[in-house]
């Protein structure tokens, strides 16, 4: 009995350590979530000191680190997003799919440029990135692109979105984010009309498409650090001469219609 004394008392000893453990140290060796930006470029010139050349360039965020799952429902949505904009197929891997547009959008040029040889322009595909918050409970992602194969002007594309960290980072609605819309829509409302230069009182169909009475609510919506963003696409409420819009409405524009404390540390 005296030889099992020894080693009984360190196993008592370890148990009662390890039922002292201050909760929260098994997670306190996950690495913190965090990003940084992967680009995926291909170009081919034909004459590039007159800029005739086709660029596809693709900026998106990686993430790593955090909860796993998080982090790769994170990744693939991202990566959705991106293959979307630019029609790749999402059937294959990201990056196959992503050099396979790119490949077809060379193509594409050196087609037209073999049935217009006095093409002067070139072709051009891009998308920007940026993380603009990211915390243990939110993540909001900004990517803006374009893309111009002739014609008059560019086609502008953009997306604005945060994701829900606590649930597998879920996407966030605007419902998620504010209590009552039609309390936040003239708020907005103002803030849209003073971004393009009007009056609070002008009418707002100075700006918007003539059918629209009510400036409804984006698309694409995100949480920063200072209040609730809001995006609006080229031609998602007006023509394109009035360009992409974005507006933030602070915390204290929104007040008791948004809660900073759910997504702000």
């Amino acid at each position: 009995m005296r030889k099992l004394f020894f080693p009984t008392l360190v196993l008592c000893c370890t148990l009662v350590l390890n039922s002292c453990e201050p909760k929260g140290t098994a997670n306190a060796n996950v690495v913190a979530l965090k990003s940084e930006s992967s680009q995926y470029s291909k170009q081919h010139c034909v004459d590039e000191a007159k800029e005739r050349c086709a660029e596809f360039i693709i900026s998106y965020p990686v993430f790593t680190g955090g909860d796993a799952a998080s982090t790769a429902a994170l990744n693939s949505s991202v990566q959705g997003y991106v293959l979307s904009a630019v029609g790749g197929n999402d059937q294959l891997p990201f990056a196959q799919a992503l050099d396979s547009v790119g490949l077809q959008f060379v193509q594409m040029y050196l087609n037209d440029l073999k049935d217009n040889p006095d093409l002067i322009m070139g072709f051009s595909t891009e998308i920007r990135d940026t993380v603009s918050l990211l915390n243990n409970k939110v993540a909001t992602i900004k990517m803006e692109g374009y893309s111009y194969t002739g014609g008059a002007h560019p086609n502008p594309f953009g997306l604005l979105v945060s994701y829900d960290l606590s649930k597998g980072a879920k996407p966030l609605e605007i419902n998620d984010l504010v209590s009552d819309t039609n309390a936040v829509r003239p708020i907005l409302e103002k803030a849209y009309k003073l971004s393009k230069g009007l009056k609070e009182t002008d009418p707002l169909g100075e700006m918007v498409y003539e059918e629209i009475k009510q400036l409804p609510m984006p698309a694409n919506v995100g949480v920063a650090s200072t209040g609730i963003l809001f995006f609006y696409n080229a031609y998602e409420v007006a023509p394109y001469a009035v360009g992409s819009t974005d507006i933030l409405l602070t915390w204290e524009q929104l007040g008791p219609l948004a809660d900073k404390k759910k997504w702000i540390n």
